[in-house]
């Protein structure tokens, strides 16, 4: 079972080190259109294209629990970037120290980020993210760069958005909308939310890089359709993986404001630390998400999910938009 990582990032500075946080984005008026793509190492969750110049084509993997972007150190190295300092990561299979590079601008669309801190490691090896053999993988694009726009993934289309806030309404006034929460007391930059499942209520994180929904089944009173023993679990942590039993949940219904999917199966997450589940790709892979993240406002609607194109079988001249890796000076044009 292929699974993404729920992440708590302590900072370990020093003087001269990388600091961790928001980059600069400057926003274009257009909205940038990334085609979802996938490996051959991971057909149920969402990568998009990088065109890195003499450095050569990568894939990210798109994780909205991810906290802050990770490079591969392949990736970071390929771009000849120095590493300084040091940060800890805290995930389900425990924590591991990561280092911290600046990264060239990045074009996406008509938006370009600045100053960008990935955290390093080598994801193969500590993650739930394999390495597969047609493409190499950059890293993670998590919520560091995200909550800069209003972002909308339409599993219909197979397609992410990044849209200028600027330039687009809010959803604080719609209806329709769901209200979003930052963890950490409002000051973390990962969102949770509620879910209703057949009528019971829960909340979970927003992670589109978990494969599964998760929710603490026996703290909801619901009976395990299914029980699972010795199973792979991989995520964050030394040793990337490990073996454990895991229950299964059928319902009819998962409900997210106005939107409704179903008939499910969820698998069981016993809360930690006051965390929430998980809301993965069984169930966002069946929506169009528009996340106003600074409003604290989501908008779900149902649809037919698409096909999504191996990467190998898409081409970068030919496909929408793609995050280009500019040389350092860029930002100066």
């Amino acid at each position: 079972m292929a699974r993404a990582p729920l992440i708590v990032t302590t900072l370990l500075l020093t003087g001269c080190a990388h600091r961790l946080g928001y980059p600069k984005v400057q926003h274009g008026a257009e909205a940038a259109i990334v085609s979802l793509v996938q490996p051959s190492s991971d057909e149920r969750r969402w990568y998009v294209p990088v065109d890195a110049g003499d450095a050569g084509q990568w894939v990210l993997f798109v994780d909205t629990g991810y906290t802050y972007t990770t490079c591969d150190d392949d990736f970071v190295a390929a771009l000849g970037v120095e590493e300084k300092g040091r940060s800890r990561v805290y995930g389900e299979l425990g924590s591991i120290r990561t280092g911290k590079a600046v990264l060239p601008p990045l074009q996406i669309g008509q938006h370009r980020v600045l100053d960008l801190v990935c955290q390093t490691r080598d994801l193969a090896t500590t993650s739930s993210i394999s390495d597969p053999t047609e493409v190499p993988v950059a890293g993670v694009l998590g919520m560091d760069v995200l909550r800069h726009f209003r972002t909308r993934f339409d599993a219909g289309t197979g397609q992410m958005e990044l849209l200028p806030p600027a330039f687009v309404p809010s959803l604080k006034g719609d209806p329709h909308a769901v209200s979003l929460r930052r963890e950490q007391l409002g000051f973390g930059l990962r969102t949770h939310m509620e879910l209703d499942l057949d009528g019971e209520v829960t909340r979970a994180l927003v992670d589109t890089g978990a494969t599964d929904t998760y929710i603490d089944g026996q703290h909801l009173g619901l009976e395990p359709s299914a029980v699972r023993e010795g199973v792979t679990m991989r995520g964050t942590g030394g040793s990337g993986s490990r073996k454990v039993d895991v229950l299964h949940y059928d319902v009819e219904r998962v409900k997210l404001g106005a939107a409704a999917v179903g008939p499910i199966t969820l698998t069981d997450r016993k809360k930690r630390w006051g965390s929430p589940g998980l809301l993965g790709q069984d169930v966002l892979g069946l929506l169009r998400s528009d996340f106003d993240w600074m409003a604290g406002r989501a908008l779900f609607v149902p649809v037919v999910p698409a096909d999504l194109p191996s990467w190998a079988s898409w081409s970068v001249d030919e496909q929408g938009d793609v995050i280009r890796v500019l040389s350092p000076d860029a930002s100066s044009r």
